[in-house]
């Protein structure tokens, strides 16, 4: 999907323009960015208010303003970590396939010693960068030393591939249960030109199909297992079950899709007890408390179904940067596809960007949540703000020229989305584990 127009340590008490008592009614947007920013230092590893509300939550996402930069994967590894060490958060989960997400935890549990394995188990090529691969190598090295209840799960929250849920199915059903799983199969074919014609406003064939759906998925549900019949392999049954229905059915609405990620989420979360504690990747148009306004929808996005289930249990952190470079996935001229880098000019007046750019010229944090109750602080957090950013493909070459004014910028609206921020001043593409792919020559806007 394009993602051109979407909405959106020590501790800086000890420094002088960090201390004063009361709240001042005066307070402008500015100081107030100044003072409560949290500095981003690797070797601090301290997150200041952000601390607080990590102690309290159940689900932190981070998001992401583009799926290709290099130092927002490094941060959101660090915090992960982070909240792993200090907070005892237990289960990281990504926005990738549920099913062949089983890949990756494999490799950090030790069962698998194959890390290629485990970064293509995330499921798309935009995954499959550096940054991604260190994230599962140190989750490996923390299970290594960790006790047996101490040790992180890897899960999947996406419901795209179908095909992988199906085949999971397979295996785990005996081979009476297996004479299910050529019905999926076909099933998700009769869907793919039935989708079409639903994108297309014909959504007859597809209404059609998902009552077939619903009456296979009651079906599997009580197919038989393959030996041995245990609750573990039943619940992961009922899991792919409902994977399966996701894949079959979320395009039925705009906001199916971050729904059917919210529930697999919960689910999973819900099945490894209600002490589980999850650190979410995602981009920032799926952990935010809002709406799909991209979309042209007002149906909830996965953080909001999230924030809707567990209250102040969910905390959504997102990112955002002033200038830099990000990549994205791109067709070669020999119809493959690959990685194409772009780069972006300093961010906009009157962009969120330009907003904590000028404010604070490092690399910071800032709780939301804890914010004063001045004025001027509380009418910028409800007003929206253009922001840049992007998905995973379909950027154009010229994003940069497209993105210089922030009235033609879809607004954040900071409050009302997400519960704080972390903005990089400036960026670099991730690092692709196999620079063949990388695109070339790069757009005009890349090279200059």
């Amino acid at each position: 999907m394009t993602m051109l127009r979407l909405p959106a340590l020590f501790l800086v008490a000890c420094l002088p323009w960090a201390c004063s008592s009361a709240p001042r009614k005066d307070l402008s947007v500015q100081d107030w960015l100044r003072e409560s920013a949290i500095p981003l230092e690797p070797e601090a590893n301290r997150f200041g208010d952000l601390d607080v509300q990590f102690a309290r939550a159940r689900v932190v996402g981070l998001g992401e303003a583009t799926h290709g930069q290099r130092e927002c994967f490094e941060w959101k590894r660090r915090l992960t970590m982070h909240l792993v060490r200090e907070h005892g958060y237990r289960v990281v989960a990504y926005e990738a396939s549920s099913s062949r997400a089983r890949a990756v935890d494999d490799y950090i549990a030790g069962r698998s010693a194959d890390p290629r394995a485990a970064v293509q188990g995330l499921g798309m090529l935009i995954w499959d960068v550096v940054e991604n691969a260190e994230l599962l190598e140190e989750l490996r090295q923390w299970n290594r030393g960790a006790a047996p209840d101490e040790r992180v799960r890897f899960i999947g929250v996406d419901a795209q591939d179908g095909a992988a849920a199906v085949a999971r199915l397979g295996a785990l059903l005996s081979a009476d249960g297996q004479a299910w799983t050529p019905r999926c199969t076909a099933l998700l074919a009769e869907l793919q030109p039935a989708t079409q014609q639903l994108f297309s406003g014909d959504r007859q064939a597809f209404d059609t199909l998902q009552a077939e759906v619903l009456a296979l998925a009651a079906e599997l549900k009580s197919a038989a297992l393959a030996a041995p019949d245990s609750r573990e392999a039943r619940a992961e049954r009922d899991l792919r079950v409902r994977e399966f229905v996701a894949a079959a059915s979320m395009y039925g609405t705009r906001g199916g899709r971050d729904q059917a990620m919210a529930e697999l989420l919960l689910g999973q979360l819900g099945q490894l007890g209600p002490e589980a504690r999850c650190v979410l990747w995602a981009h920032n148009a799926h952990v935010t408390r809002g709406a799909l306004r991209y979309l042209g929808s007002e149906e909830l996005a996965m953080g909001g179904h999230l924030g809707a289930a567990l209250g102040q249990g969910y905390y959504a952190l997102a990112f955002s940067f002033g200038e830099g470079e990000f990549q994205a996935n791109a067709m070669g001229a020999d119809g493959s596809w690959g990685f194409q880098r772009y780069r972006l000019s300093a961010a906009p007046v009157g962009s969120l960007e330009h907003a904590l750019s000028s404010a604070v010229p490092f690399d910071f944090a800032i709780d939301l949540r804890s914010a004063p109750s001045a004025p001027a602080v509380q009418a910028w957090l409800d007003a929206g703000h253009g922001q840049r950013w992007f998905g995973g493909y379909q950027v154009p070459d010229d994003c940069d020229a497209r993105t210089r004014d922030a009235a033609n910028l879809l607004p954040t609206f900071p409050r009302a989305e997400f519960d704080g921020l972390i903005h990089l001043a400036r960026t670099t593409a991730a690092r692709p584990i196999d620079e063949r792919r990388l695109l070339s020559p790069t757009p005009a806007s890349a090279a200059r």
